[in-house]
């Protein structure tokens, strides 16, 4: 049994070590050995590549013995973890800087991909409408199109509660959660903070009224995509709308998706 929130305070421990020998022992524990870092700007796997990413980092922001990162905000389903993370100062633990990882784990529970990103970015922005633009989509046949746009052939959509698999499956999943959502008027609409790197991009998501207004759920996703640009596999994350309009609304769209 995987312990989420062992996994996320360890992988912490990780980037806050300042002992170089605990910090290696730490990376071999928390990463696979083919397991792999990625941000914007770097792409390390293995543990040497690892260990120098961490080492740069914590030299970087943690030597001076001013600042500590924190995580918040967990969440895991199918072998993958998100959660936002932040850099505090010490003492007083005010805000520095914040991000959001997300972690594919291995069967044995340790790390074969950390994906790395910057919340306030939006640079898939035209990826994130498309994908908002399916869950909207009324006509069957517009909305298989779409599907056939956005993801490869053997593509996959993960939520919390199901699982779907190639375009026709996806895309009665889409049916499904419109005509549960849309019977309420609610609509998705890009949130606006995206971005992506490395064949994986993440964007946030709202759903509210189609004439605009409160929130009335919220979520994320992280996409892989395969070497055309096209979704291999799209993981949704749900996570606390900042105003629930309408709460039955909600449920059925939970019971939906």
């Amino acid at each position: 049994m995987i312990n989420v929130g062992d996994i996320v305070a360890n992988y912490m421990a990780v980037w806050n070590e300042n002992d170089p020998v605990e910090r290696r022992r730490r990376i071999r524990s928390v990463w696979a050995p083919d397991g792999a870092t990625c941000n914007r700007m770097i792409d390390a796997r293995g543990y040497e590549a690892i260990e120098a990413r961490v080492i740069g980092s914590w030299e970087k922001w943690l030597s001076e013995g001013r600042f500590l990162f924190r995580p918040k905000a967990v969440a895991q389903h199918h072998g993958v973890v998100k959660f936002d993370w932040m850099m505090t100062k010490v003492p007083g633990g005010e805000v520095e800087a914040s991000g959001v990882s997300f972690l594919i784990l291995n069967p044995d529970g340790r790390i074969g991909y950390d994906y790395q990103f910057n919340p306030t970015a939006n640079d898939a922005a035209d990826l994130a409408e498309r994908y908002v633009a399916l869950w909207n989509e009324a006509d069957s046949e517009a909305r298989l199109r779409r599907v056939g746009e956005l993801f490869a052939a053997d593509g996959a959509y993960v939520s919390q509660s199901s699982t779907a698999e190639g375009h026709a499956g996806i895309e009665a999943e889409a049916a499904a959660a419109r005509e549960a959502y849309g019977a309420k008027g609610l609509r998705f609409w890009s949130a606006g903070f995206s971005q992506a790197h490395h064949r994986v991009a993440q964007f946030q998501w709202r759903m509210r009224p189609a004439e605009g207004g409160r929130d009335a759920a919220a979520g994320s996703d992280l996409v892989i995509l395969d070497e055309e640009g096209r979704i291999r596999f799209d993981y949704q994350f749900e996570e606390a709308a900042q105003i629930a309009e309408d709460e039955a609304s909600v449920a059925i769209f939970r019971r939906s998706v």
